[in-house]
């Protein structure tokens, strides 16, 4: 039977033994003095099949590097296999760079392999497909987001994608609210500041804006004053990663935006929705 290691999302871990049973192991995780980790398992892990959970946020470096380091333990102690969550998976904006960019994500997945880790699962993958050259599962959120806003939010509205990428996950979220699907276009000036192509819209009724991640909001916040301009009703948000960098939520209710919801990848104060029984659905290794 699976061994579940709390690591960064214990809250998800906990739930996810709930509903399958899997008994969680609570491990020590600690700093000396100078900085350096320390990870003690707490309990007997030889001959299990331990899967870590490991949200990457607030600080991936650490938990990539904390996510390693619990790997490299459990087959010193006798594991029989390494597989990890992350409902949350960092350094996924981007798998091409110009020349002398640096891509993260190539580094990320060697190390990945090199630790011994045979599955991964993680939740709205931001670059929508396998690149880690493993056994890789990929689950959603947006459903459970649509169920959400259909109870909370609006019965009836129209899905805007902010930018051509966000359109994979507005399409998933139309589908289980049956809505029309709007894709706006974005200009990425910098790691914080976006433009988006101010289209001509003529729209009726209520709009949810979708996304896989807000990070400082300015996508989410231009795609609100579009849509509004554009004669909207009212505008909602949803996104599966709520990030909320700074005063992202400040400037998200400044722009008009009356209501935000995320799924529980990263707790936040809008993470209203659980993606515990998805997760562990997926959790048929």
């Amino acid at each position: 039977m699976p061994v579940l290691v709390a690591g960064t999302n214990g809250v998800m871990a906990l739930k996810v033994t709930k509903i399958t049973g899997f008994p969680i192991c609570y491990s020590q995780i600690d700093r000396y003095p100078d900085g350096e980790k320390y990870f003690r398992f707490a309990c007997d892990v030889s001959g299990e099949d331990v899967i870590i959970f490991n949200s990457m946020h607030p600080n991936p470096d650490e938990i990539l590097f904390e996510t390693i380091l619990i790997a490299e333990t459990a087959y010193e102690s006798g594991a029989e296999s390494v597989s990890c969550v992350f409902p949350y998976f960092a350094y996924a904006r981007n798998a091409e760079s110009v020349r002398g960019e640096a891509t993260p994500i190539h580094a990320i997945v060697k190390m990945l392999k090199n630790a011994g880790i045979k599955r991964i699962c993680t939740v709205d993958f931001h670059l929508q497909k396998n690149v880690f050259g493993i056994e890789h599962t990929d689950i959603s959120g947006m459903e459970k987001l649509a169920e959400y806003c259909l109870e909370e939010f609006s019965d009836s509205f129209t899905v805007i994608a902010p930018d051509e990428k966000a359109v994979y996950w507005a399409k998933k979220f139309a589908e289980k609210s049956d809505s029309e699907v709007i894709a706006l276009r974005k200009i990425r000036i910098d790691a914080e500041n976006v433009i988006i192509d101010p289209v001509k819209l003529v729209l009726g009724g209520d709009v949810v804006i979708v996304d896989d991640i807000v990070s400082t909001g300015g996508t989410v916040c231009q795609a609100a004053r579009i849509a509004k301009k554009a004669g909207c009703r009212r505008v909602f948000a949803a996104c599966t990663h709520a990030i909320l960098a700074g005063d992202a939520m400040m400037r998200i209710l400044e722009s008009g935006i009356e209501g935000v919801v995320a799924t529980d990848t990263i707790l936040s104060p809008v993470s209203h929705v659980s993606v515990a029984e998805t997760i562990a659905a997926a959790l048929n290794f």
